[in-house]
């Protein structure tokens, strides 16, 4: 079959970059991948060739995002560019100003890029995060695309390296993605350009996990249920998630729709459980585990609003622009802890 296009990937060996590979090539596209060090890149590589896409992913090595014209020779042929890739590993090493620098120079460098390989880029698409939607102490509400975290710059630069790794995080998530919108402003592209702010990741990864290491801080109250049996304490923040394969709908979604994405933030956000709902679903779905009863049915609302809990996010304009709901979430625990259980052994 020919490629429809090629979309570049940034970011190409994380958790979300597999599945938005995925879907592109299920499309019909050809995918180009971004990596710090080829071997991690040639782990993905190999699983969408594994699903039978034959030779259309490639991967490419870019091993300072931060470089000046470091993305230059990746976008060249490329109809789309999906940024993912961000310092994360780095946010609680680094001093937080260096993080946010990072950020920003990465998110301009794929934009600038962008803009010397022509007309045949159509889309940009910025995955952001709802740290940069709200403010450190998080205070009580319902969170949404016209929110925006207004504390954490103004902590760094008022504290320098004792800001600390959260506050570093938030930042840089909520400065990347402001220069994003500038750009966009200041520049009028070509191209379309389109951020997503998503919640806690949960759902199957594109390559099985071999260790617990590997793990995403997301899954970290689940694992930990499924390695102790017993009960965690409450996530750091919220207790929001979203399915990572709906999360690569939406951007592949943005992508093919460039005209009706641009200029659009969307906030991924699909339900709100917490460590007891987990073990209620799994206690149900898959008694087998034995895990701890704890109290059912407490500390959650039946449904699993999205809109509910203290700190909690409305996730409706994806919906609605993209004509799809959500995974349900007792789907994606279920298909979650599946992908953790082999860790257990």
């Amino acid at each position: 079959m020919l490629s429809k296009g090629t979309i570049l990937i940034t970011g190409f060996n994380g958790y979300l970059a597999g599945r938005v590979a995925e879907l592109a090539m299920k499309a019909g596209y050809s995918v180009r991948g971004t990596v710090r060090n080829l071997d991690a890149g040639a782990e993905v590589q190999k699983a969408l060739l594994g699903l039978g896409y034959g030779c259309r992913a490639e991967v490419v090595q870019v091993p300072d995002m931060t470089t000046p014209g470091a993305f230059d020779q990746a976008v060249i042929g490329c109809s789309a560019i999906v940024h993912l890739a961000s310092p994360v590993k780095d946010t609680f090493i680094l001093p937080p100003a260096e993080v946010v620098r990072m950020n920003i120079s990465g998110t301009m460098g794929i934009l600038e890029s962008a803009s010397k390989a022509g007309p045949k880029v159509k889309s940009v698409v910025l995955m952001s995060s709802v740290a940069a939607n709200f403010d450190v102490p998080t205070q009580p509400g319902i969170y949404s695309e016209e929110n925006w975290n207004t504390t954490s710059e103004p902590a760094i630069a008022q504290l320098g390296s004792e800001a600390g790794g959260l506050h570093a995080y938030c930042a840089s998530k909520t400065a990347g993605e402001r220069a994003f919108w500038k750009f966009r402003e200041e520049r009028n592209p070509s191209f379309s350009m389109t951020t997503l702010q998503a919640t806690y990741f949960t759902g199957p990864p594109l390559i099985p996990w071999t260790s617990p290491s590997q793990l995403p801080f997301s899954l970290a109250n689940l694992f930990s249920l499924l390695s102790t049996k017993q009960i965690p304490g409450p996530s750091l923040l919220y207790e929001n998630t979203v399915d990572v394969r709906d999360v690569a709908r939406v951007i592949l979604w943005s992508v093919l729709n460039p005209s009706v994405a641009d200029g659009q933030r969307y906030l991924c956000a699909a339900a709100t459980g917490g460590p007891q709902a987990m073990a209620d679903v799994l206690n149900k779905r898959m008694p087998e585990l034995g895990l701890s009863r704890g109290s059912p049915g407490e500390g959650y609302d039946e449904g699993y609003p999205s809109t509910s809990g203290d700190v909690a996010f409305d996730g409706r304009k994806a919906v609605e622009a993209t004509g799809q709901d959500w995974i349900p979430y007792e789907t994606t625990i279920v298909d979650t802890a599946k992908a953790l259980v082999p860790l257990l052994k």
